[in-house]
């Protein structure tokens, strides 16, 4: 009975290992499609990531908002409006 505990016991580590390499790759490809460079979200844990993702997801969605919305990847960037000193 004690062997089939053990074999039990490895068997289940096994599962557990392969459903964490599971989810790590899925932590890392959402990390992917944020908007940031490659070098940052390497480095990212799994709560930085969610974190993140939820809070881009929500600031794309209150720029879809506005009135007109802020669609400035569609549109290309805003018109330079600084102010020049008159000459």
């Amino acid at each position: 009975m004690c062997l089939l505990q053990a074999l039990r016991k490895e068997k289940s580590r096994d599962a557990a290992r392969s459903r964490r390499g599971k989810e790590n790759f899925e932590f890392y490809e959402l990390a992917k499609l944020l908007p940031l460079p490659g070098a940052i979200t390497s480095q990212l844990d799994k709560a930085s990531i969610i974190r993140l993702t939820i809070s881009y997801l929500k600031m794309r969605d209150f720029a879809n908002q506005g009135d007109p919305p802020w669609n400035l990847r569609m549109e290309g960037p805003p018109p330079n409006t600084s102010v020049k000193g008159t000459s």
